[in-house]
């Protein structure tokens, strides 16, 4: 008896390592030690700007359209871009390039921007309808920061121009 229930206790340690290394098989690991998986989403879902004291320079959310593949942030006016630590949220199993590993400078990526009535609501943060009017007037600075979305499978690629608006002063 005592034989029939080591013989059980190896064969399912056997099979649960056999089970794992097919799973591996199925999803291998890439050169970060993130799994490859067979999702093809890609895209950025949210953006953040800390400064030196880890609080947010943004006013309101940022604007981002994935068909043009444009993030736009809303800073206020004087801020200072050039030691700012962004947070980039991405699709599930998607991965950035290349990577954010600490302080960034980002003055090359402000613009500027003739703004109108209604760009901004009593509250000094930007309307919806600002972020898409500055993605259709195109024309962003050549030295805006570029980061690539890669996708859970690792084919699709996608690259997002990061631009900064100052809020003008009042």
């Amino acid at each position: 008896m005592k034989r029939l229930f080591n013989i059980s206790v190896l064969f399912l340690a056997l099979a649960g390592i056999l089970g794992s290394m097919l799973s591996c098989e199925k999803f291998p690991v890439d050169e970060d030690g993130l799994l490859i998986t067979d999702r093809g989403e890609c895209y950025v879902s949210n953006f953040n700007l800390l400064d030196a004291d880890y609080q947010t320079t943004l006013l309101g959310n940022a604007y981002i359209d994935t068909t043009a593949q444009v993030v736009v942030a809303y800073v206020r006016y004087g801020t200072d871009l050039s030691h700012v630590k962004p947070q980039v949220s991405l699709c599930e199993d998607a991965k950035l390039d290349p990577k954010i590993t600490g302080w960034t400078n980002f003055t090359g990526s402000k613009m500027s921007f003739e703004y109108i009535d209604g760009d901004w609501t009593s509250a000094g943060v930007p309307n919806t309808q600002l972020g898409e009017r500055v993605v259709e007037a195109g024309g962003f600075p050549g030295s805006a920061l570029k980061y690539t979305v890669i996708a859970g499978n690792r084919v699709i690629k996608k690259t997002y121009t990061f631009v900064i608006l100052e809020r003008p002063l009042q």
